[in-house]
């Protein structure tokens, strides 16, 4: 049994719904999903900013110069 996706009638259907959608659906709606999605992206970047910011600082604690020994003979 062959199962094709991407048939003529398949793809025609498929942008039927696309159209349909585009069609009905008010620009308020649209408006509303990509504030939502622009502050789920918003939110994913600060908290990657945070994250670099807090390894950068983690790491310059580290690197004060401590791991080595220096001895005068």
């Amino acid at each position: 049994m062959r199962v094709d996706f991407w048939t003529n009638q398949n793809m025609g259907e498929f942008w039927g719904f696309v159209k349909m959608l585009l069609q009905s659906i008010q620009p308020g709606v649209m408006i509303v999903v990509a504030v939502a999605a622009a502050g789920l992206l918003l939110g994913i970047i600060i908290k990657t900013v945070k994250t670099a910011n807090d390894d950068e600082v983690e790491r310059r604690s580290v690197d004060d110069g401590e791991d080595y020994e220096i001895r005068r003979y």
